[in-house]
């Protein structure tokens, strides 16, 4: 930090408090994981939006195709139930052919060996066909998870700040594309002497002084971070305040004050 910073740190602001900048608390610009085209955008900029909310979303058509066929594939048991009955009915076989090589001479050993070589191979065929049919119900749930990644959701509760394309363009992959903001709750970070900031504790209590357009606001705030080092330079510590901003009276992004005793 420069020395002019240092010097009002601990000249004026010693009594009238100490500079900060807000934020607010929830704040992220956004965008899909994939590449693609927009096909639609189901919001506008200042809509206020929950977490979960569909937002945009890419043009689809091949992703929701292969979630369709891997579907019916996935539900499809035919095979399966056809293996475990064909299994049964050569294990029944072998073993009425055991009991009766057993008590007659009516069925040689190559029989009864034989009999036993359908039923271990009719086994291994439903064996296989249960690994089949994993295999197309992981392959269901890549294709529904590949269309997911066609649609942007809201990371949480918030007001749309911007929306930097429009529909029909193209997007890159993780490109910036929605600024999303919560600023129902907002944070101060300011940087205090370090003999006051030694005074504060986290969950304490402090004042705040507000600046805007025409006249300054206060607010009551709620120390969440104090920083466990000092800055070597200018012996300030960073001290982060949250404060309510419900009605909402505050602009994110306002600098301020946090007034201490």
């Amino acid at each position: 930090m420069s020395l002019i910073i240092v010097l009002f740190a601990f000249g004026l602001s010693a009594a009238a408090g100490f500079d900060g900048v807000t934020e607010p608390i929830n704040q992220a610009k956004i965008g899909f994981t994939v590449p693609g085209k927009i096909d639609s955008i189901w919001v506008k900029e200042g809509a206020f939006v929950r977490k979960g909310d569909t937002l945009m979303n890419l043009v689809k058509t091949e992703e929701e195709l292969k979630a369709r066929i891997t579907k019916i594939t996935a539900k499809d048991t035919s095979s399966i139930v056809s293996a475990r009955v064909k299994m049964e009915t050569y294990e029944k076989d072998w073993q009425v052919t055991k009991k009766l090589f057993e008590t007659s001479n009516s069925i040689s050993a190559e029989q009864l060996w034989e009999k036993e070589m359908n039923f271990r191979i009719a086994k291994e065929e439903w064996e296989a066909a249960k690994v089949s049919k994993s295999r197309d119900s992981l392959e269901y749930r890549m294709a529904r998870a590949q269309l997911q990644k066609q649609y942007l959701l809201a990371p949480f509760d918030g007001e749309i700040v911007s929306i930097a394309k429009n529909n029909s363009e193209s997007v890159e992959a993780l490109e910036p594309i929605i600024e999303i903001a919560d600023v129902r709750t907002c944070r101060m970070t300011a940087y205090i002497i370090v003999n006051k900031a030694d005074r504060l504790k986290v969950g304490q209590t402090v004042k705040l002084s507000l600046n805007g357009s025409s006249k300054t606001r206060t607010k009551k705030g709620t120390i969440e971070f104090i920083s466990p080092v000092v800055d070597k330079a200018s012996l300030l510590r960073t001290v982060k305040v949250i404060f309510d901003n419900s009605n909402p009276s505050i602009e994110p992004g306002v600098t301020g004050k946090i007034l201490l005793p």
